[in-house]
C-alpha cells in the first residue's frame, strides 16, 4: 500500500513539474526590408523542348535546353510497349 502511494506521489509530481516548464520571451525578428529588382522574367524552372526524328526507321528523342541553351540528352531510341 505504501509503495502504491509512493508511485501515485511520483507520478503526479513528475506531471505537474511537466506542465510548469519556465518559457522564455522571445523577441520578434526585426523584417527584412530587401528590395529585389529583376531586369525581365526569371523563370523558376528549367525549360525544356523536346525534338522527334525517325532515324533508320526507329523513332528518337532528344531534349534541349530553352533556359541553358545546350543539349541535356543525346538521341534516344523511343519504344512503344
Amino acid at each position: 500500500m505504501m509503495k502504491k502511494k509512493f508511485l501515485i506521489c511520483l507520478l503526479v509530481s513528475v506531471m505537474a513539474l511537466s506542465f510548469a516548464v519556465p518559457t522564455m520571451a522571445v523577441a520578434a525578428p526585426e523584417p527584412i526590408n530587401a528590395v529585389v529588382e529583376y531586369e525581365g522574367i526569371a523563370p523558376l524552372n528549367e525549360m525544356t523542348r523536346i525534338y522527334w526524328r525517325t532515324y533508320n526507321g526507329i523513332l528518337q528523342f532528344r531534349v534541349w535546353s530553352i533556359t541553358n541553351g545546350r543539349w541535356l540528352t543525346n538521341w534516344t531510341n523511343f519504344y512503344l510497349i
